[in-house]
């Protein structure tokens, strides 16, 4: 049962979930379980809505990263930490961005990017790939301006085209002959 629905808590249990991803499942869930009944009796004790009693809760315990540091077992020798996934998203947007396709490609790399970015954001750690998409919003935007710049100089020349009239203007210089 929640007692404390604070956002600072709810914020804390979201940072705590995201730095225990590489724990195994059932160590996480046990670590989460009991974090949650561990500030639901502290903050039995705190006036709702004392911002200070809960954030100096909080403080008491430590930083998600230093609990689930705890929690951690150790590393045999020869084994790795599981890396977190990359974003598909922001992957697809480095692609789109490279193969302009049109201009479309571009269109799909800042849409692709953008979101790709918050749900990186979103996931507090949990996703990499942020400067895959950045990479891909940056290429999106220049595709765009060159589209923008190649429309603007192919509306140009039509225009200059057709705004002659008659038609083009030939010159020639004929050189004077010498004369004896």
């Amino acid at each position: 049962m929640q007692v404390n629905t604070d956002p600072l808590v709810e914020d804390y249990m979201r940072r705590l979930e995201a730095a225990a991803w590489a724990l195994p499942d059932y160590r996480r869930e046990e670590l989460l379980a009991e974090i949650r009944a561990h500030l639901d009796e502290a903050l039995r004790q705190v006036p709702a809505g004392d911002e200070a009693a809960v954030r100096s809760t909080l403080d008491r315990l430590g930083s998600p990263e230093e609990i689930v540091a705890a929690a951690a077992e150790p590393v045999p020798a020869g084994q790795f930490f599981p890396v977190p996934p990359t974003n598909g998203l922001a992957i697809a947007s480095l692609l789109f961005g490279i193969f302009w396709l049109g201009g479309i490609g571009s269109l799909a790399a800042l849409v692709l990017g953008y979101r790709a970015r918050r749900e990186i954001r979103n996931s507090a750690g949990g996703q990499r790939g942020s400067s895959l998409a950045t990479i891909g919003i940056v290429l999106g935007w220049i595709g765009l301006a060159l589209l923008v710049i190649a429309v603007a100089a192919l509306v140009a020349l039509l225009f200059a085209s057709v705004s002659t009239t008659g038609g083009p203007i030939i010159t020639s210089t004929v050189a004077p002959v010498p004369t004896g």
